[in-house]
């Protein structure tokens, strides 16, 4: 079942957004690939929201604790400018951080969070006379993730402060 968090911190919530606003802001974006059946998007935003509660540690606390579904909403949090975010609202950069992860899902079901074994990560490799050694070759589970920078651009603001993600480091404003 879709349940989208409406910013009570329910317990059996699994998307941030609903179909009708992700389609809205891709189409306004021009993002084609963003089509499919309601089934099929819905799943991908579920897959999203998941990604996005799991893969990174947030300023702030959880609305209900543990018993919260998802990582949002939060209170103790702040944007970009220091405004503080209602403890009842699920903030625009994660909707459209979950249409963005969104739109790689429905393209690419599990892209976000692929298997990895790193005993079978290639260091060098040798056909013929063809020798390729990959440097920067994958060396944790956390490096097999792709990096989205337009998701890394949106919630950096949001993260903890020395903590999150290791893709997607800190900003910091003068």
């Amino acid at each position: 079942m879709f349940i989208v968090e409406t910013g009570t911190g329910a317990t059996d919530a699994n998307a941030f957004w609903d179909v009708a606003s992700v389609d809205a802001y891709h189409s306004i974006r021009g993002n084609a690939a963003w089509v499919g059946d309601n089934a099929l998007k819905e799943a991908a935003i579920v897959r999203a929201t998941a990604f996005l509660s799991v893969s990174y540690q947030w300023q702030g606390y959880k609305l209900k604790g543990r018993p919260q579904a998802l990582a949002w909403p939060r209170y103790g949090a702040v944007d970009r400018e220091n405004w503080a975010i209602g403890p009842n609202e699920i903030p625009i950069e994660i909707k459209y951080a979950t249409a963005e992860v969104a739109l790689r899902e429905l393209i690419a079901p599990g892209s976000m969070s692929p298997d990895f074994v790193a005993s079978e990560q290639v260091k060098r490799e040798k056909v013929g006379d063809l020798e390729t050694e990959y440097l920067n070759a994958n060396t944790s589970a956390d490096g097999a993730r792709p990096v989205l920078l337009i998701v890394r651009d949106l919630i950096g603001n949001l993260l903890r402060t020395g903590a999150g993600n290791a893709l997607v480091g800190q900003a910091y404003r003068n």
